[in-house]
């Protein structure tokens, strides 16, 4: 089953005015390796070849890997490393992303918004967002999260890199451009590459594979499906989002950020990042080797999307009642939080050393908590505070035992 055209359109970005766009690309070259890897790549055949590829997938048996690329350049002592986004992916990938960004004097990121904006992960929606939507749909089905409500844009080296919501509107104006236009043109071109892809499946004999989407979206045996299929696809999708030669989507987004990685250099900044959606990076590339003088040094690969198979919980029915048992006990554990603040008046954000500090607070302040203080799986349930307000949220590490996992268990505090 293919799924271009639409899927495309959720590689665009929730932008901070209104909403406009971001993106990626690649094949298979390079080194593999996997987001715990240090600041710089180890050079190796193959990786100072230009044009570069930005993303990739990997198949492996029944799934495989989608990759996004780390891209040194250097000149004259200064060096400037593209990290390829992807918008959508492992949250692994983003933890990795924000400790490589500490080592830049500067990094510059993508987002069309006012001077210096810079989003917080507990920012607030405004207005109907069609797009958001499509992409909150992606990150549930799919089991992934989203790039910013992951990656932290607060450290003083961020240095925002692109068009104002006012040099947006008018590079499109002067371009004939709108945004309507280019989500059509993008519909439009992701329909052509279908059919041509199925006229030449059917010219190889290659068979479509079977993909039922209504299995997709209530197992994850479909999510996995999903996955899959998806990220074997990004490339063209990404490519599509990216708005083509010449646009203000790609090109006019581009030359701005390149003005600031020219302003920043001329401060006297040495190690330089530019955090760009994949797509966008070809051109760059051409731009910084041709233009500037750069040449590339070195490039790796992080993992972005695991698609590896997964147990279906669905169709293990001894994992769902545990899964089950999980949360009644979290819940259990979550309604102790508002008695152990009234005993602790004096902070209204009060946290126990440990889960298991309220066992001796119950019998204190007479509490008729009797539940365990581990998860069927033998860890420790965890007690964070939220960011906002004083609620607790009690969270289990899951079947996998490894805290801040996709398949770890988490349960707030009820309101009263």
């Amino acid at each position: 089953m293919r799924m271009l055209p639409i899927a495309a359109l959720s590689m665009l970005p929730v932008l901070s005015w209104p909403a406009v766009a971001q993106e990626a690309r690649g094949t298979d070259r390079g080194q593999d390796i996997d987001a715990t890897q240090g600041q710089d790549p180890v050079l190796d055949d193959g990786q100072t070849q230009v044009p570069s590829d930005f993303v990739r997938f990997v198949k492996v048996g029944d799934g495989g890997h989608l990759d996004t690329a780390v891209t040194t350049y250097e000149k004259d002592g200064v060096k400037v490393i593209f990290y390829g986004a992807v918008h959508i992916a492992d949250r692994a990938i983003y933890q990795e992303m924000n400790k490589r960004f500490k080592t830049c004097d500067a990094l510059l990121y993508e987002l069309v918004g006012p001077e210096d904006y810079r989003p917080t992960k507990d920012r607030e929606s405004t207005g109907f967002n069609p797009i958001a939507m499509l992409q909150l749909g992606m990150k549930q089905s799919l089991g992934l999260t989203f790039q910013l409500d992951e990656v932290d844009y607060q450290p003083e080296n961020f240095v925002h890199a692109d068009m104002t919501p006012e040099e947006f509107q008018s590079s499109m104006l002067e371009h004939g451009e709108s945004l309507m236009s280019i989500m059509f043109d993008m519909m439009v071109n992701g329909m052509q590459t279908q059919l041509e892809q199925q006229d030449a499946d059917e010219q190889s004999g290659k068979p479509e594979a079977a993909f039922d989407l209504v299995k997709a979206f209530r197992s994850r045996e479909g999510q996995h499906l999903m996955r899959v299929t998806f990220a074997a696809q990004l490339e063209q999708m990404e490519m599509m989002a990216a708005g083509g030669d010449g646009s203000t989507l790609l090109e006019g987004r581009n030359e701005k950020c390149l003005k600031v990685l020219r302003r920043e250099i001329g401060k006297g900044k040495k190690r330089l990042g530019i955090y760009y959606g994949a797509a966008h990076l070809p051109h760059m590339e051409q731009r910084l080797v041709e233009d500037m003088g750069f040449k590339k040094v070195a490039q790796e690969w992080l993992v972005a999307w695991d698609c590896k198979k997964r147990l279906d919980p669905k169709k293990d029915m001894k994992l769902a009642k545990l899964i089950r048992t999980c949360k009644r006990d979290l819940g259990k554990l979550a309604k102790v939080g508002k008695e152990y603040r009234k005993v602790h008046a004096t902070d209204l954000k009060a946290l126990p050393e440990s889960v298991r500090a309220l066992k001796k607070f119950g019998v204190e302040a007479g509490q008729s908590y009797d539940g365990p203080f581990t998860d069927p799986w033998g860890s420790d349930f965890r007690i964070t505070g939220r960011k906002w307000g004083n609620r607790w949220k009690l969270i289990s590490n899951g079947p996998d035992k490894k805290p801040d996992t996709d398949d770890d268990i988490k349960v707030d505090e009820p309101r009263r």
